[in-house]
């Protein structure tokens, strides 16, 4: 099966995103393999999967929501020319070459879904396809980091976290304050 996501822009170029793995996620960690740099996009927001009965989109329990066709969904399989918006953004979803042409101005109006937030009203100004990067290695010794009942998600961007030396010698290394 050939599967992609054309994203639609506002000011209505098109572009298209190949859809090559199994299991692709969306969101704006530098893992995902569709990653959209804007708040309105959970760092790990949904998935998108394709196999041989067809392609469907999974809600990775995002904050703002996945929506198809303008209606929130959880998982659903979609179809082509079903409008997938995640973020702000819409995207088209074309399987094995259907819809051939998408009107970007008929996309956005049907699929683009009404915010209430003035955060989530300021579209993301770019969208990009990556491979994963493997990690590197830690090159210090940290101590095991707590979970706090406070601390709600410990990937969470407002939580701080401290990095403790072990070694003398990266003391040593480390600028005095």
């Amino acid at each position: 099966m050939n599967a992609s996501l054309v994203l639609i822009q506002t000011d209505g170029k098109q572009r298209e995103i190949p859809l090559k793995k199994a299991v692709q996620v969306i969101g704006r960690q530098t893992d995902c393999a569709l990653r959209i740099p804007s708040a309105n996009v959970s760092r790990h927001h949904c998935e998108v999967s394709v196999s041989d009965d067809g392609v469907a989109v999974r809600d990775l329990g995002s904050s703002n929501g996945t929506f198809i066709n303008k209606e929130r969904v959880q998982q659903a399989p979609v179809h082509p020319g079903d409008l997938v918006s995640i973020g702000g953004l819409v995207f088209a979803v074309r399987i094995n070459g259907k819809p051939e042409f998408i009107d970007s101005e008929d996309a956005l109006e049907d699929g683009l879904v009404p915010t209430t937030d003035a955060a989530a009203t300021s579209r993301p100004s770019s969208v990009t396809v990556s491979q994963p990067q493997p990690s590197a290695p830690p090159q210090r010794t940290a101590t095991p980091k707590a979970e706090s009942p406070l601390s709600g998600d410990p990937d969470d961007s407002s939580v701080t976290d401290f990095d403790f030396l072990d070694d003398d010698e990266e003391i040593k290394k480390q600028p005095k304050l």
